[in-house]
């Protein structure tokens, strides 16, 4: 494993998903900064992107978000950030294929214009 692959797993401060971790490593490989598992009053965002005005956070969220208790919960907490200031993005995905990595990666990147 090149050293540049494993630079993405000293960012990730928890135990990440898979698809997290394909995401950490491909924004380091195209070079955008980001922080990883930064952590808001309320919640903590999977990525973190220091934007002007306002900063964006990205929850990237399996199928455990899916449920109908979770996805309230999450969107009690992400309202709170959005008063906050922050803009998020949430991803959301059933299970790991490449195909839906770089569907998501596109996301993150489409908002990061």
């Amino acid at each position: 494993m090149s050293s540049q692959r494993s630079d993405w797993r000293e960012r990730l401060h928890v135990n990440p998903s898979r698809m997290e971790q394909e995401l950490a490593f491909k924004l380091q490989n195209d070079g955008i900064p980001y922080q990883t598992q930064v952590e808001i009053p309320v919640t903590t965002a999977d990525f973190y992107f220091p934007l002007e005005p306002r900063p964006l956070l990205v929850f990237v969220d399996g199928q455990i978000h899916l449920a109908i208790a979770q996805m309230t919960k999450d969107e009690e907490l992400r309202t709170l950030v959005r008063k906050r200031g922050y803009r998020v993005l949430e991803l959301y995905y059933d299970n790991y294929s490449d195909k839906k990595r770089d569907q998501l990666y596109q996301q993150i990147l489409g908002h990061l214009r």
